[in-house]
């Protein structure tokens, strides 16, 4: 299992983002801890020409839909029966709900500062995972 510094931020922003609209994904490199960006208007000749086939750079897949919101609806159960539970429950039933979370969170609950470290915790505990599940013994950062 190769060992290796991550810095948390960069993979949990690349465990959270999705390019929908172009081509384009985060890579690891397994030498450096590094996170690598490739994707439309980033300078090519910053990255490595074999980034797509070198098993040195490993493709993270951004978490689905469903493992977003399952955090959400975590987040919620923790908060036991309560008022604001309740509301929160509510907009993750709606039409959009990751808005609806998002805009219920910040409008009328005032538990925003609870939300995002909670959501810090398991997208930390997520990357964990995604690096155990992909030989990495990881020293997040």
């Amino acid at each position: 299992m190769t060992s290796l510094k991550i810095k948390l931020d960069d993979i949990t922003d690349a465990l959270t983002t999705r390019f929908d609209m172009v081509e384009g994904g985060f890579y690891l490199d397994t030498e450096t801890g590094d996170i690598l960006l490739s994707t439309e208007g980033i300078d090519e000749d910053e990255l490595p020409k074999d980034l797509e086939n070198n098993p040195r750079y490993r493709l993270i897949d951004p978490l689905a839909s469903h493992e977003e919101f399952q955090i959400m609806e975590d987040f919620v159960g923790n908060l036991g029966d309560t008022k604001e539970a309740d509301k929160l429950r509510d907009a993750l039933n709606r039409s959009k709900p990751f808005r609806q979370f998002k805009d219920t969170l910040h409008e009328r609950t005032g538990l925003s500062d609870a939300w995002y470290a909670f959501e810090q915790k398991e997208l930390a505990r997520l990357a964990e995972e995604w690096c155990e599940a992909n030989g990495i013994k990881a020293e997040l950062i």
